[in-house]
């Protein structure tokens, strides 16, 4: 990413928690305005809303300016690719441009031109490379092409920050994977790994805060991978194996197979709710319950206990009164004086995707409760700054 879009989103999250504090009372105007001027933010933010409305007309002009060319030229395979590129690269060069421009970085224009670019260049490769559709040849051109959709939106989640890149390009690795006979296999070494780095750049304090949020779509991909390749129907149904060449015959897996599956699909979700809240990380909260009310469809397919809509009405019930009384639990302040867990738990610099224990000990003093959420933030922005310094 630019240095100046990077140092205006940590402006931006610095700029996000001093509204936090001076909504709780915590910080008077002058303080709150001291802090705005530390940390300009040139940029303009219009709403979400108007946001997704300027994307949608980006992207419907960029569409129908594509069919335009296409139907006016009716190039063959070769010729629509070589159109293909070419718009690609018109639109990257227009994501640069809006980029570059605090005005226009954040108004949704820029999204739509980089997301078109790069799926310009990847259906261009394709075509590209596809030619006769011999079954060989079209075999080695669809992994080329996943391939090279993985390195693209690898390269432009690093380029421009979009954590829905970061998504995409490890979709792309991992249908990749399921390519070749080991896919399974592969997906659990992949996704580990994966999980392993993605985890680390979560909160690392001297990264753009774009980079952290992709980190966490990437953890969050990788999560699911690991769970679809361990899940026992999966196994049973072989979904992964269908992505083969020559897809093998259905066979029922063996009975040891199965049951160590079994196994893995009820404990996954229950080590990724203790590895949430040991870590404090909320996307890992809703993660793991989102797996296991997977789990729990899993088990009605395959033990009859009532009807499927009972199972999933109560399940659904159950799992989002858990997920609200755990996030409140966890979200709760911490009340203690204790200075060494205290500079414990503030010397942490992730994002606002944390959450903190709370604490049995009370203060004598009624101070003002500050979110934890724009601690987080603060401390954050604070460290990068400092280490750039």
């Amino acid at each position: 990413m630019r240095p100046e879009s990077v140092a205006w989103e940590r402006a931006a999250e610095v700029r996000e928690a001093a509204e936090g504090w001076r909504r709780a009372g915590a910080i008077g105007t002058p303080t709150y305005d001291a802090i705005r001027n530390a940390y300009p933010d040139p940029c303009v933010t219009p709403g979400a809303v108007w946001r997704v409305l300027t994307a949608g007309m980006v992207s419907a002009i960029v569409v129908c300016v594509a069919a335009a060319l296409g139907f006016a030229t009716r190039l063959d395979v070769l010729g629509s690719a070589v159109l293909l590129f070419v718009l690609g690269g018109v639109a990257i060069a227009l994501t640069e441009l809006l980029e570059a421009s605090p005005r226009s970085a954040r108004r949704g224009a820029a999204g739509a031109t980089a997301f078109w670019g790069c799926f310009f260049i990847i259906v261009g490769f394709w075509g590209f490379i596809s030619g006769d559709r011999h079954s060989d040849l079209f075999d080695r051109s669809v992994n080329a092409t996943l391939l090279a959709s993985t390195l693209v939106w690898a390269a432009g989640c690093w380029r421009w920050g979009y954590p829905l890149f970061a998504g995409l390009s490890a979709v792309s690795f991992f249908v990749l994977l399921s390519r070749f006979s080991l896919g399974r296999v592969f997906w659990v070494l992949a996704g580990t790994a994966l999980v392993a780095v993605a985890a680390r750049r979560t909160d690392a304090a001297t990264g753009a805060p774009s980079h952290r949020r992709a980190a966490q779509v990437l953890l969050v991909v990788a999560i699911a991978a690991v769970y679809e390749a361990i899940n026992v129907y999966s196994l049973d149904e072989q979904i992964i194996e269908g992505f083969l060449k020559l897809s093998p015959l259905r066979v029922p897996p063996p009975p040891a197979l199965f049951v160590m599956a079994a196994v893995a699909t009820a404990v996954l979700p229950l080590g990724i709710l203790v590895w949430a809240w040991t870590s404090r990380e909320m996307v890992l909260l809703d993660t793991g319950i989102v797996l296991l009310a997977l789990s729990l469809v899993t088990l009605r397919h395959y033990v009859q206990v009532a009807p499927l809509w009972v199972v999933l009405t109560a399940s659904g019930v159950v799992l989002v009164v858990l997920a609200v009384t755990v996030e409140r639990i966890l979200r709760r302040s911490p009340r203690a004086s204790a200075g060494a867990s205290r500079r414990t738990r503030c010397s942490r610099t992730s994002g606002g995707s944390r959450f903190s224990r709370p604490s049995r000990s009370r203060p004598p003093s009624r101070r003002p409760r500050i979110s934890r959420r724009d601690k987080k933030r603060a401390s954050r922005a604070a460290g990068a700054r400092s280490a750039s310094l």
